[in-house]
């Protein structure tokens, strides 16, 4: 029977044009497989945040102007507008179209006094950095040792822990040149983006307890898998033993401060795969490429979902989207907080493997 590799674990942009109810899916300019920022913008449309153009676009190369960014954070964030502090800037009278949201988006403290807005400008990747500690309250995450920041963002630089707050939570990642690019101009897909991962950043564990024996079902045989915590490569790996046949499971490692890889093995090949930790919306990226990886496409589509797995609700549920051109299949899997693989489904809605149950040894 041919094997194939399964991974594991591992905004109102339109206000621009007239706004149309369309999914990331029908936009003619942006595909899941070859549009790297495709699940970002799709989780904000999905939300209403965002739309695309009557045309059936989205732009995404198209510069986007701070008086559309205050909508979004409005929208996004759901900002309150009333009893609204009158900002005061020259170029944005109480009679401009986006008074309220940009008077909303001052009140919460995400943009400060100043004598003009410019609303008709866009914004650096740096004060970008900033807007996205201000409305998602960020932290800076504790970097892997020897970490060497970006060359052109020096420590005295006015934004370089703005910068870093967006970095380690893995909202904007520098570029394969070691920058960061702080004055570079932010486009429509990109802010999307940041928006999208900043709103779901979540900090949690997803391997399983070693105090637990966990039982799986295949829907015609129960498993009994145990927990095999061990070190390699500077990495802690949890492997899951299949008493009942032989099979090739791919095995979660998380580094200290290095986040979260997974590494699948066939019998002649293997990789390994990054994964962003904290979690992010995303698509995920090889550990040694900056690119999509080339053996199919994997992305991160939630990040505190619900989960509902032989009645039992699990919260705080991560999903992972794998697809694979070869097989022309499509797998789900979610991972549950402090717990692990509670289920993979394949895209006809089968389920493909399931958490049973777990028993305290």
């Amino acid at each position: 029977m041919k094997k194939w590799i399964m991974m594991c674990v591992i905004c109102l942009l339109a206000v621009t044009g007239t706004m149309q109810s369309v999914q990331a899916a029908g936009f003619k300019d942006m595909n899941k497989n070859t549009s790297s920022l495709y699940v970002e913008v799709e989780y904000l449309v999905g939300r209403g945040i965002i739309s695309g153009y009557p045309d059936g676009k989205f732009k995404p190369n198209a510069p986007i102007a701070k008086k559309h960014i205050a909508a979004m954070l409005v929208r996004a964030l759901d900002l309150p507008m009333l009893d609204l502090k009158d900002p005061k800037y020259q170029d944005v009278p109480k009679t401009h179209p986006y008074y309220k949201e940009i008077a909303a988006a001052y009140t919460a403290g995400l943009f400060s006094d100043s004598a003009n807005f410019q609303p008709e400008s866009s914004i650096s990747r740096a004060f970008m950095a900033r807007l996205m500690g201000k409305a998602c309250n960020l932290k800076v995450q504790k970097m892997a040792e020897g970490d060497p920041g970006f060359s052109d963002v020096p420590r005295n630089s006015e934004f370089h822990t703005d910068i870093l707050k967006v970095s380690t939570n893995h909202i904007a990642t520098g570029y394969p040149d070691g920058t960061f690019k702080p004055n570079q101009l932010i486009t429509r897909s990109h802010f999307a983006a940041f928006l999208t991962r900043a709103l779901t950043t979540r900090a949690m564990n997803i391997l399983p307890d070693p105090k637990y024996t966990y039982y799986y079902t295949d829907g015609s045989s129960t498993y009994r898998y145990e927990y095999d915590r061990k070190e390699e490569n500077g990495l802690a790996y949890w492997r899951i033993h299949n008493e009942t046949k032989y099979e090739s499971i791919p095995r979660l490692g998380f580094g200290q401060n290095l986040g979260a890889y997974v590494e699948a093995f066939d019998d002649w090949f293997h990789f390994d795969q990054y994964i962003p930790h904290p979690f992010v919306i995303t698509k995920i990226h090889s550990e040694n490429e900056i690119g999509p990886v080339n053996y199919g496409n994997v992305w991160i589509t939630g990040t505190n979902e619900v989960r509902t797995v032989r009645d039992v609700n699990y919260q705080d549920v991560l999903a992972i989207e794998t697809s694979i051109p070869w097989e022309k299949q499509t797998i789900f899997e979610y991972y549950a907080k402090d717990i692990g693989l509670i289920q993979r489904v394949d895209s006809s809605g089968k389920e493909l493997f399931g958490l049973v149950k777990r028993v305290r040894k």
